[in-house]
């Protein structure tokens, strides 16, 4: 089944728009975008036209001691409209249900929920009964919501039981005493809540939830909504949320990206653009953010990004791996329309490239950082004078003592390390292999012109002067430019008279603390100026 859902129009003016679609929608944007404002407004326009039931982020989790025993009319209209009275309905629901604040209001329904739930049971067992003794003959019981809520739970939670009798929610952990729903965590009671919820609501309805992953733990939330998609196949669900991986997680559903809030319900919002050469996680972790955007090497909760998130406060850095993906994602970001709202840069090591490698690369916005690996920028002069002020030390020395060591094991590699260069150095002039013409003689051209221009012997003795010249003029900053070692920082620990590993967690603890200023402006000297 399709559903026409209206929207505010999509540029930011009063007018209105319908999107038709059969798959889920997920509404996704930065804090400030408007996106629970948006949710009131879709369920305001929709409402009209079928049942729009929206669950907010601001929810009271209380399960009372017993649900209220109610017939089904009165326990649908109240949780579906606040009321039961003759003044249940759409237009009284902004002020019943949702107390004249739909954007804010802290919703109290759970025990309505409980109510209905009893109630519908309630109706398929007095159904049951009067056809059982029409028919004088056993037929299978038809589930009610609570037969699927226990199936579900149960493949979710399968070490903890739930069970609903006698106006009550009971509990119980594989092994243990039975204790009552009051006494579930946070994330059970809405587990509870959130099937119950969405079971109960009439066929063919519209369900909006507001931020669907609180208060549940990150390796349920996949598993909770897949369970509950496949269970209401004939009803949409319109997400509303922060969390990126939830959105990228609902590979099916509609993304769409809320620019901006102008207030009196004018948004500026679009379709999640679509980008071969940037997954669909990284380009909801953009659009997701206000800020430009700096991709680099390393992982999150890594070295690099720890530097980099510490020197370029205003951007948003997002961690690629390897250099060959900051460069692909940097330059499929530029080369996406939609995205020129912001501006991307990218930041790579130095890692044995040449001048006209690195030059090409800036015309895309990517920057070679100033030292061969990220790691050796805790080696530079700057940075090791102030950690020989925080340890007492005199720095001159232990510049000299760094310098030594840094000799005495390039020497102990010259051969591995000129010939990594070397290597490095060919593999980018291979790179500019072209065929001559459109033929097997043109490819077999181009490979010869492509060879000829490389000069191995040429090559080598170049590189082997540059490494034998830092080190005779004991030159730290050329070492550090042509040393490819990742553990450099970790080796320098009993340099400082501190056990292996330490130098590196003492420099990163200086640098969220009393020494973040000296040390930011020690790094942003070899870091480039963004």
């Amino acid at each position: 089944m399709s559903y026409d859902i209206i929207f505010p129009d999509r540029n930011g003016t009063n007018g209105q728009e319908t999107i038709t679609t059969e798959n889920n929608i997920v509404l996704i944007g930065a804090n400030g975008s408007g996106k629970t404002r948006l949710g009131v407004r879709i369920e305001e326009l929709t409402q009209n036209s079928c049942t729009v039931h929206r669950i907010s982020a601001q929810k009271a989790l209380n399960i009372p001691d017993y649900a209220e025993i109610k017939n089904l009319e009165q326990a649908e209209k109240e949780l579906l409209f606040g009321r039961s009275d003759q003044h249940a309905n759409i237009g009284q629901k902004m002020n019943t249900r949702w107390g004249k604040k739909p954007a804010t209001f802290l919703l109290n329904d759970y025990s309505r929920l409980l109510s209905l739930l009893f109630a519908k049971s309630a109706e398929r067992d007095r159904d049951y009964t009067l056809a059982a003794r029409e028919s004088e003959s056993y037929t299978g019981v038809p589930d009610a919501p609570i037969d699927r809520i226990i199936y579900l739970w149960n493949t979710i939670m399968p070490h903890r039981a739930v069970s609903f009798a006698d106006g009550k929610v009971m509990a119980q952990k594989t092994g243990q005493d039975e204790y009552h729903g009051q006494e579930m965590s946070d994330g059970e009671r809405v587990m509870l809540y959130l099937i119950g919820q969405c079971l109960c609501i009439p066929e063919n309805s519209i369900i909006i939830i507001d931020e669907p992953e609180i208060h549940l733990h990150k390796s349920l939330v996949d598993k909770l909504w897949n369970q509950i998609e496949s269970h209401i196949q004939n009803k949409l669900l319109i997400y509303i949320t922060h969390d990126l991986d939830f959105a990228a997680s609902r590979t099916d559903a509609m993304k769409i990206w809320i620019q901006e809030y102008n207030g009196n319900n004018q948004w500026i919002w679009q379709e999640t653009p679509v980008d071969e050469d940037l997954p669909e996680g990284l380009m909801l972790e953009i659009i997701g953010n206000r800020k430009d955007v700096i991709f680099c090497e390393g992982e999150s909760g890594k070295l690099d990004s720890t530097v980099y998130q510490l020197v370029y406060p205003n951007h948003h850095i997002i961690p690629r791996g390897g250099g060959d993906k900051v460069i692909e994602a940097t330059k499929a970001f530029r080369a996406n329309a939609s995205l020129h709202h912001l501006t991307a840069h990218g930041i790579i090591d130095s890692d044995y490239k040449e001048t006209a490698e690195i030059t090409a690369l800036s015309g895309y916005n990517i920057h070679t950082i100033s030292v061969a690996e990220v790691e050796n920028l805790f080696c530079i002069e700057p940075v090791l004078r102030i950690i020989s002020e925080h340890l007492e030390m005199d720095a001159n020395a232990k510049v000299n003592e760094v310098i030594d060591f840094l000799i005495a094991s390039l020497t102990a590699e010259f051969d591995v390390q000129v010939s990594s260069k070397a290597e490095k150095i060919i593999e980018y002039q291979l790179g500019a292999f072209s065929k001559e013409s459109n033929s097997e003689q043109g490819l077999q051209d181009g490979l010869s012109t492509t060879i000829g221009r490389i000069d191995i012997p040429a090559t080598y003795e170049e590189t082997r002067v540059a490494f034998q010249t830092a080190i005779d003029k004991r030159n730290l900053e050329q070492l550090l430019l042509i040393y490819n070692r990742k553990s450099l920082p970790n080796r320098l620990s009993g340099t400082f008279g501190l056990a292996n590993g330490e130098y590196g967690k003492l420099l990163v603890r200086l640098l969220k603390g009393s020494r973040q200023t000296e040390l930011i402006a020690a790094l942003k000297q070899f870091l480039p100026e963004i």
